[in-house]
């Protein structure tokens, strides 16, 4: 497939970018077409003839959308680059405190797991479980000495947990982080 008009192209690659190249990521539609100068009319159109595409799905009815498996493939074969669905994933090393950058990397992954968790259908308990394993380590990131093996252990919870409800990507990742 290819785009129509310069405008789904520009939509799909702000899209690509917003979401870090991440298929479980939530965007409004209308926050993407607005960084691109679109009104909320023509973002939900152009949404939908990409929806139509199969390169991006309905995440919420209030027009929460996400990048497709293609979608995400589309749009690094039109000059997309990065994100966290293509590149390298930065891994927690070995020192007792998070360094700068694995920092960084535990709150993307967080806010991703955060994203998965709102579209799962599971039991409450296993939710619940789940918020709360994402809210510790929120929380310990708020120390200016962050450590490693606690946030590798909040992550080390959250990963079988979210294969079990679906979110296999999601774990996937996290698996690959702590690895």
């Amino acid at each position: 497939m290819s785009f129509e008009n310069e405008t789904q192209k520009a939509f799909l690659l702000e899209l690509y970018r917003s979401a870090d190249g991440a298929a479980g990521v939530q965007r409004s539609m209308h926050v993407v077409g607005a960084a691109i100068g679109l009104d909320k009319e023509h973002a939900g159109k152009t949404a939908e003839e990409l929806i139509g595409k199969g390169w991006v799905e309905i995440k919420t009815l209030s027009g929460g959308i996400g990048l497709t498996a293609e979608g995400i493939e589309t749009a690094q074969q039109a000059g997309a680059g990065g994100g966290s669905g293509s590149g390298p994933l930065t891994k927690l090393g070995k020192a007792v405190l998070l360094a700068d950058a694995e920092r960084a990397a535990v709150e993307k992954i967080l806010a991703e797991i955060r994203q998965s968790i709102s579209g799962l259908k599971t039991e409450y308990p296993q939710l619940e479980e789940m918020v709360l394993d994402v809210k510790t380590g929120e929380v310990h990131l708020l120390s200016p000495r962050a450590k490693t093996a606690v946030i590798r252990e909040v992550l080390r919870a959250l990963q079988p947990a979210l294969t079990r409800a679906g979110a296999k990507e999601t774990a996937d990742r996290i698996g690959r982080m702590i690895a």
